[in-house]
């Protein structure tokens, strides 16, 4: 989920009442306290799918440690996230619970209200990536 798409989620949470918060998940260091759990062979690999208006990639590695990349509206970005054994916590602290893993799709949901689930299709080459994501995640160490 990109910073734009956060903050206009956490604008409509704070009008709404009782909704999941991203920028109480933000502020709350998760990242950096939460250990990467190996995830199984069927997640591992590098997946891309969109999430809202955002086009997304993940590569998600043995150890569950990994990258996810972002592209909407020449907005992009390329950070770290980790699975935690039940979700991907992403390096900003957000997370996305996994909804379902098979071999042609990775089905994903952001924890926060008004989410819908995202399926990410298998896409080792990055040809289905964003052309900034193709070539970030191809760079990146």
């Amino acid at each position: 989920m990109g910073p734009a798409l956060l903050i206009r989620v956490a604008a409509a949470c704070l009008v709404l009442s009782g909704c999941a918060n991203p920028v109480d998940d933000m502020l709350s260091g998760r990242y950096s306290e939460t250990s990467a759990t190996p995830p199984g062979d069927s997640m591992v690999g590098t997946w891309t799918g969109s999430m809202s208006a955002y086009l997304l990639t993940l590569k998600i590695n043995e150890d569950g440690t990994g990258l996810y990349c972002y592209s909407w509206n020449e907005k992009h970005a390329v950070n770290r996230l980790k699975y935690d054994g039940e979700r991907i916590v992403f390096q900003e602290s957000t997370t996305a619970s996994i909804r379902d893993v098979r071999p042609d799709a990775l089905v994903i949901r952001s924890d926060y209200t008004f989410s819908k689930d995202a399926i990410l299709r298998p896409d080792e080459g990055l040809a289905k990536a964003s052309p900034y994501c193709a070539k970030a995640m191809k760079e990146a160490p």
